[in-house]
């Protein structure tokens, strides 16, 4: 019997069959983590290596990577830790290698914690702690857009944290945690915004009912 041809839409090979897939076999990776047990790692092998035969990689050093470093010829590659250990960070440049590395699991964990955005502004808001309520409250945002458009705001933010590309009228934007967080997922949705407008040629914005006022979104070539 001839073997049932895969469905786009449960492939790594195209955007949305990427974010579902990650989402169908993430949560037994994750099982007991940070132990994995053997066939849950097998899960991933074959996500990874068509991930990375797929354009998805040239796709995003084009349009989100290319910009930011002409002067080396960076690769995008899907993988995990020197073990293969997958969850461990979300997306690492190394420009000695020159290599953008993406951890998948690292980007299903980072979206998940937007789930709890309600929960942590009620903290944020009973310690009295302004950049962290302004980050969760950018979080409670951002749940409006498709998660799948997380994989490129995770390479944006990391160019961002890399470069030290922030604000030039937000003082001390990377001298803490939380702020560095909040101005550098800022920044990445601002470049996505214009990328998503010229690709779609629809605002984003009104697509999703995205609102926020923070310098309209903050150019940090203002």
């Amino acid at each position: 019997m001839a073997k049932a041809k895969k469905s786009k839409k449960s492939s790594p090979s195209t955007l949305p069959g990427f974010w579902k897939l990650l989402n169908d076999i993430a949560p037994s990776y994750l099982e007991n983590y940070p132990a994995v047990k053997r066939k849950n790692k097998d899960l991933f092998k074959p996500f990874i290596d068509e991930a990375n035969a797929s354009s998805l990689p040239s796709l995003i050093h084009e349009n989100f990577v290319m910009p930011y470093f002409r002067e080396k010829e960076m690769k995008v590659l899907f993988c995990g830790d020197d073990k293969g250990l997958l969850g461990k960070w979300i997306v690492k440049i190394n420009t000695d290698e020159h290599l953008v590395k993406i951890d998948p699991v690292g980007i299903y964990l980072f979206v998940s914690e937007f789930s709890k955005a309600d929960e942590k502004i009620k903290k944020a808001l009973k310690d009295g702690n302004f950049l962290k309520l302004r980050l969760y409250s950018f979080y409670k945002e951002l749940t409006k857009l498709p998660g799948q458009y997380f994989l490129f705001l995770t390479v944006l933010k990391e160019i961002s944290l890399h470069s030290q590309i922030y604000a030039v009228d937000s003082k001390g934007a990377f001298t803490n945690n939380d702020a560095a967080e909040y101005f550098s997922l800022l920044w990445a949705m601002k470049q996505f915004e214009e990328f998503y407008l010229k690709i779609q040629i629809r605002n984003l914005r009104s697509d999703y009912g995205l609102i926020w006022h923070e310098g309209e979104w903050i150019d940090a070539s203002r």
